[in-house]
């Protein structure tokens, strides 16, 4: 197949890693793939860095009129240019664009609609005409927006497909570096590590990550939080604050943004996903999984259809430090429930999110479409 993709986002966010995972995935499988965005976004820069096919001549991002058109000329000359069987739009603007698009096509492309955002889609007559009537078919990366498009937009439950995010099996596996971050954090040998990876914004839960290690620390007090991620909406000094005003500073180790988490996922004895919001596609947990580790996460969006609560992880609910900080407690203190977990976490991601399980759960969508 020839397929079209098209992301554009400002950032290297989850619904980009969506769209560029697939589309190497698919490549993989050997189909052609075409990732068309805004130029010089960061999904573009990406995609060319896996030496995926780009088209950057495009806006997709501008909404005004006049970009619209233009948008929508240098899209149909793209697809008849290319003979593209197939578009994917995982993001709103390119939607509309290729909708509009399909219009002066001389044969029938499908389009497909990809959404990972975690807002729930405005259940208006003009959206539900976008995405019913003009709209082949729908994939949400979890259930809870794959229930939003049928309930609140009325769209036919067979036209929402739900297809989680897959993740590089063989790039995140079990490895052993513990002691060599260990030694550089300074982190005593006999401790266990509980970490989270992540920007640091509200919606990542990491106050009430820090406010749970007060209930871990009354019971086991060796134990080692590290928070691993960049400012955003928030900083690291203001976390440090609160770490300090708790007088928890020797248990907390601030890692920033590092450029290869695996070093940093291989000294845990615990992943932890705090979040109270987002997590529509938690590609975290999938990489704490993928290494053998078991999670500790809370029950937002995606993250139920990836930790199944006393087989791989725990799941809590969100924003209560004290459930969060008994469940980790209850995993430290019984090292062969962590191994048991961990090895079921890398188990599940081998046997249901893979990138190859990724692709070919897309690829049965656009060859249903096809035929």
């Amino acid at each position: 197949m020839n397929i079209l993709q098209l992301i554009n986002v400002r950032w290297y966010n989850a619904c980009a890693y969506y769209a560029i995972s697939l589309s190497c995935a698919l490549k993989r499988r050997g189909h052609r793939v075409i990732v068309a965005g805004d130029p010089f976004s960061p999904p573009i820069l990406q995609a060319k860095k896996l030496r995926l096919s780009v088209f950057e001549d495009i806006f997709l991002s501008h909404i005004n009129p006049w970009m619209i058109g233009y948008n929508v000329k240098r899209m149909v000359d793209l697809v008849r240019r290319e003979r593209i069987d197939i578009i994917n739009a995982h993001r709103g603007e390119s939607h509309l664009v290729a909708a509009l698009a399909k219009v002066f096509f001389k044969r029938k492309v499908p389009l497909i609609r990809t959404r990972g955002d975690a807002r729930f889609p405005q259940a208006n007559l003009l959206n539900r005409y976008l995405n019913d009537r003009l709209t082949d078919k729908i994939i949400t990366t979890c259930q809870i927006l794959r229930e939003s498009y049928i309930n609140d937009l009325r769209i036919p439950a067979a036209k929402v497909v739900n297809i989680g995010v897959g993740i590089d099996h063989e790039l995140f596996s079990p490895r052993d570096e513990k002691r060599t971050w260990g030694e550089r954090l300074s982190i005593p040998e006999e401790s266990l590590v509980v970490g989270m990876v992540g920007r640091l914004s509200p919606v990542k839960g990491h106050r009430y990550f820090i406010r749970s290690a007060e209930y871990v620390l009354k019971q086991m007090p060796h134990t080692i939080f590290l928070i691993c991620g960049q400012d955003a909406q928030m900083t690291a000094d203001q976390l440090k604050e609160e770490v300090k005003a708790m007088k928890m500073e020797k248990n907390f180790r601030f890692i920033g943004k590092v450029k290869d988490v695996r070093g940093i996922i291989s000294l845990f004895d615990i992943g932890v996903v705090a979040s109270v919001g987002s997590e529509t596609i938690c590609r975290v947990a999938l990489e704490y999984m993928s290494m053998g580790k078991p999670v500790v996460a809370t029950k937002v969006n995606a993250i139920p259809e990836v930790i199944d609560h006393g087989v791989n992880g725990l799941v809590v609910e969100p924003e209560n430090a004290q459930k969060l900080g008994l469940a980790l407690v209850e995993l430290l203190q019984d090292e062969q429930k962590r191994k048991r977990f961990g090895k079921k976490s890398r188990d599940r991601v081998r046997d249901e999110f893979t990138l190859d399980i990724f692709a070919q759960k897309t690829e049965k969508v656009y060859l249903e479409l096809l035929d």
